[in-house]
């Protein structure tokens, strides 16, 4: 009786198929008896019609069948004797059917896969003989770098391969990270068909789980309008296998996307460090390792805009709440970015510009209050990027004249005068300096400075018990330096023996917003 077709039955070894679109069959099975004084006879026995038919093989362990010598539309039972003197040895039966017997060819190298928290993915191709809506059967045997023993699985279908509809993709739970030797077979879904051999091996390589170690130095901007940004990172682990680098510079004042210098750069493994040359923008910097298991997270860096006080624009001025620059080309380009910032992205101009040619930019509309950077980047092949001019300028309307308080000083004859930092102070260049201006009653004005980033200023060699005026003022490139003392206060009498009083300075500190305006009190005590 033949055995149910919800299987194969077969001896170890004994096997008939035929490859994917041949119409010949290929019997072998294992040796018995003697080599060489052995004969072999396979016999084939059909469901429909009932008939066997017989096949003599000689001392040979293959036989080939015909496909029009052989029924191949029913099922049929197969089994080989082997002759050797008196002896008779009997395969177990063989079941299948003929026009299924496939074994398709191993799966190709070079099938594309990622590999994510242990779960790789691979994009097999569509394989010959496949038919449409027939569903492969695919198993997967891996180990790690140094083993010798297979783990055998079998590999789940997991969707067409994506843009390709001449692939499917698989998945494999390689149940760890790490480097693995990976190998497949697939199989037709009919049970008489044939696992094929296995495939190569896929070396599958360690994830990349955490972005690369970055180290940097940043140069000072030069006259040139560029710096140089030095970096370095650790080298990958041999696990990883062949990693290659990303390293992107973006500048985030401008979208210049279209220029190939911020497609970035690809480094090999052995690369472990790179200069970039930037202008005095500010960069998002991304360093991006990948390898053949998939990318890595990046590793980002900003480098801060930078600023310098000779690069500046030939003229520049505010009319209407809208700026007016005008600036002159350091060199010869083919595009170049005005940048007002904020509020967003400015966008490169692509024209070719000679080296000393002027031009006049009319930037976007000023909101007040607000600090504004300025600046002209400009592009060229053999140079990359490099800053032409660069301004910054506070819009608003705030008065010069700086609110202070007035604190008696430890020593005789002198007070501090503080201050709180402006909106303008934050703004870099915008503020010069403060100029400090004193006088008492009826006396010339004595007058002082102190530079941008000071918040105190010490008023020395003062009589005591005499009224005083004081002012501080902020000093811009726009006001000429002017001082007006406003804000009056009284130094301390001396006491019977000459020593000061102990009571403390009254003091007072008031913010005009009109130089004109001015507001007079009495501080001093009486005892």
């Amino acid at each position: 009786a033949l055995p149910s077709p919800a299987g194969t039955a077969a001896a170890p070894g004994f096997s008939c198929w035929k490859q994917c679109g041949s119409r010949w069959f290929l019997c072998s099975w294992p040796p018995h008896g003697p080599a060489g004084n052995t004969s072999y006879l396979l016999t084939l026995c059909y469901k429909m019609p009932r008939l066997c038919q017989w096949f003599e093989a000689g001392t040979r362990t293959t036989y080939t069948l015909k496909h029009h010598h052989v029924y191949v539309l029913t099922n049929a039972t197969a089994w080989v004797e082997a002759r050797w003197g008196d002896h008779v040895h009997r395969t177990p039966n063989l079941t299948l059917y003929l026009n299924e017997a496939v074994k398709p060819d191993p799966p190709p190298a070079g099938m594309p896969f990622t590999k994510t928290g242990g779960q790789l993915r691979l994009q097999v191709p569509q394989l010959p003989c496949h038919r449409r809506g027939q569903q492969l059967q695919w198993e997967a045997r891996f180990r790690r770098k140094d083993d010798r023993v297979w783990t055998q699985v079998k590999t789940p279908f997991a969707g067409a391969g994506g843009d390709r509809r001449d692939s499917q993709k698989l998945t494999c739970a390689l149940g760890g990270n790490g480097s693995f030797e990976v190998q497949l077979r697939n199989k037709p879904p009919h049970w008489s068909s044939y696992w094929s051999d296995w495939s190569s091996s896929i070396f599958v390589p360690a994830e990349i789980l955490a972005s690369p170690a970055l180290s940097y130095q940043l140069g000072k901007l030069g006259r040139d309008g560029q710096r140089v940004l030095r970096l370095g990172w650790q080298r990958a682990s041999e696990e990883q296998g062949n990693v290659t680098y990303m390293l992107c510079a973006r500048m985030l004042a401008c979208r210049c996307g279209e220029l190939a210098e911020e497609d970035g750069v690809v480094l090999g493994r052995e690369v472990t460090a790179h200069n970039l040359t930037l202008s005095a923008a500010e960069y998002e910097i991304l360093l991006t390792a990948a390898n053949a298991a998939g990318t890595g997270p990046a590793r980002q860096l900003r480098v801060p805009a930078e600023q310098r006080a000779d690069l500046s624009f030939k003229d520049i001025s505010v009319a209407g709440g809208t700026v007016t620059a005008q600036w002159e080309a350091l060199s010869p380009g083919f595009a170049y970015c005005f940048e007002q910032q904020p509020p967003k992205r400015s966008v490169c101009s692509q024209r070719d510009f000679p080296a000393k040619s002027i031009h006049v930019e009319r930037g976007r509309a000023l909101e007040t209050p607000a600090c504004y950077r300025f600046a002209v980047h400009g592009w060229a092949p053999a140079r990359g990027w490099s800053t032409f001019a660069l301004q910054h300028h506070y819009a608003g309307n705030a008065s010069l004249a700086v609110p202070i308080h007035i604190n008696a000083s430890t020593r005789n004859a002198a007070v501090v005068l503080q201050w709180s930092p402006s909106p303008r102070a934050a703004c870099p260049g915008a503020l010069a300096k403060y100029l400090i201006c004193h006088a008492a009653e009826g006396d010339n004005v004595t007058y002082g400075e102190a530079d941008a980033a000071a918040s105190h200023y010490t008023l020395q060699n003062l009589r005591p018990g005499t009224a005083y005026r004081v002012g501080v003022w902020e000093v811009t490139a726009q006001s000429g330096g002017t001082c007006s003392a406003w804000q009056h206060f009284q130094t301390k009498a001396l006491g019977p023996q000459g020593t000061a009083w102990k009571s403390n300075l009254k003091y007072l500190g008031i913010a005009l917003s009109l130089p004109t305006v001015a507001a007079v009190y009495q501080l001093s005590k009486k005892r």
